[in-house]
């Protein structure tokens, strides 16, 4: 998708984003270091691009590019700490890295799972917050599929920007007093993988988010192993849903690939397991938008899954506070058209849960950011967003956000009384402010995990 030179400031494209371009154009390196430096695997034209057509695009979006972006609009100001949430850690005084790379719920066995990055740590809590078992591993765990006496655990390998195919789906016996032990290594070789779910019985669907090199891919049993189907073998594959999409029972596939092409694809399923490649492509966006997480869900009550799109990854070449990050509904026609019919903007959009948070019938949104505005907002990491009805949500912000960079999520019903909670897991990176982070005021870290806990006040 065609990059608008209005996306970002002049300085960004000059010192950022252009010079990551050039090696892709074939422009020659300036230097053996800068040759020696690429990677073996990134994409590269054939026929490369000229050194003056290569001055003249540089001058195309220096021309007209605008000094500085623009702020974010917004319509209505968040109230902040609004009284229906009681919020706090999950566990005090839980120490961690405050890298948290897995946030997962088993209601069925009374187990949650909390994994970071740096310690390559999974521990196991119940939901009384007892922990029950923990597992050092060789790198970070990005997901985890529970089962009664066992669990599989997906092995990121090397958690930075990579090709390497060094990540795995591992799975860990559960013995007495709830230890884990290793099993077996069911799969292998893969892409710095961050997603996955059972396909059928005998199947696993895994996105290999990977960097240059990365796909989204059907692993389907085969005697003592595991045949690899690719979906899409392009770089970026965040998540997925499994749902059908075509009304004629079997399961499709709708996946997100955020990584250049930034786009959700829907693979249709031909009723015997099969499914149409290349994916229908529902929406596409500027591969600066920095694609996160979406969800399907039914906003507008007509029975037909929406989609929920979050944008906000902000990592990369261009750290710049971007008013198109955000939330954003995708109105499904029922023919699995998709139009915008809503936005909030929201610098650095991580992940988000949809769910009634306020019993009225309507899917409400509270959603995290990795790179909120920390010098002017911090509050604004974590917002909720309540649904007034025909696209309309009312905004608040929450003091505990301020202090760390927010991530990933998972929904629960942690005092079994029939209200939506929320785990909050941090990821502490540099502020794209360039500031200090914020302190909270005790002198400690802030907690790497929070508990929203939705204490069914008045709305």
């Amino acid at each position: 998708m065609f990059p608008d030179p209005q996306l970002l400031d002049k300085a960004t494209w000059q010192n950022g984003v252009l010079p990551a371009m050039a090696p892709r154009l074939g422009i020659p390196a300036r230097s053996l270091t800068e040759e020696m430096s690429r990677s073996p695997q990134m994409v590269v034209l054939t026929r490369g691009v000229s050194r003056a057509d290569w001055d003249k695009i540089v001058a195309y979006y220096v021309a007209r590019a605008p000094a500085a972006l623009a702020d974010a609009p917004r319509p209505r100001q968040p109230v902040v700490d609004p009284p229906f949430f009681a919020t706090g850690p999950f566990v005090p005084g839980l120490r961690s890295s405050g890298i948290i790379t897995l946030l997962k719920v088993d209601s069925a066995d009374d187990r949650i799972f909390v994994g970071e990055a740096a310690s390559n740590t999974l521990r196991i809590f119940g939901y009384d917050r007892r922990l029950k078992a923990t597992l050092t591993l060789e790198s970070a765990p990005t997901d985890v599929i529970s089962e009664r006496d066992h669990i599989l655990v997906l092995k990121v390998g090397n958690l930075a920007p990579n090709d390497e195919a060094s990540g795995s789906l591992v799975r860990y016996d559960i013995v007495r007093g709830g230890a884990l032990r290793y099993a077996a290594t069911l799969i292998d070789s893969l892409y710095r993988p961050v997603f996955v779910q059972r396909f059928g019985a005998d199947a696993f669907l895994i996105c290999e988010f990977g960097n240059n090199r990365g796909r989204l891919a059907l692993y389907r049993a085969a005697g003592g192993t595991y045949r690899r189907q690719v979906l899409d073998a392009s770089p970026g594959a965040i998540r997925f849903e499994i749902r059908d999409m075509t009304g004629d029972g079997a399961p499709d596939i709708v996946a997100l690939l955020a990584q250049g092409d930034e786009r959700i694809v829907l693979f249709v399923n031909d009723g015997n397991g099969n499914f149409t490649t290349p994916g229908q492509v529902l929406a596409r966006f500027p591969p600066v938008y920095g694609s996160m997480f979406f969800t399907l869900a039914d906003f507008n009550g007509d029975g037909q899954p929406d989609i929920l799109y979050v944008n906000g990854d902000n990592f990369d070449y261009s750290p710049v506070l971007k008013p198109y990050h955000g939330v954003r509904i995708l109105e499904n026609d029922g023919h699995n058209n998709f139009t915008e019919r809503y936005f909030f903007p929201m610098y650095g959009a991580a992940h988000a849960i949809v769910a009634d948070f306020n019993h009225d019938g309507a899917p409400d949104i509270l959603a995290t950011s990795n790179f909120a505005d920390s010098l002017r907002h911090p509050e604004q990491g974590i917002v909720y967003l309540e649904n007034l009805g025909r696209y309309e949500f009312r905004p608040y912000a929450f003091r505990v956000a301020a202090g760390s960079q927010w991530n990933v999520m998972a929904s629960l019903d942690i005092n079994r009384d029939g209200r939506p909670d929320v785990l909050i897991g941090a990821m502490r990176l540099q502020s794209i402010t360039r500031i200090a982070e914020p302190t909270n005021g005790t002198g400690r870290e802030p907690a790497a995990v929070l508990l929203f806990e939705d204490v069914g006040g008045k709305h």
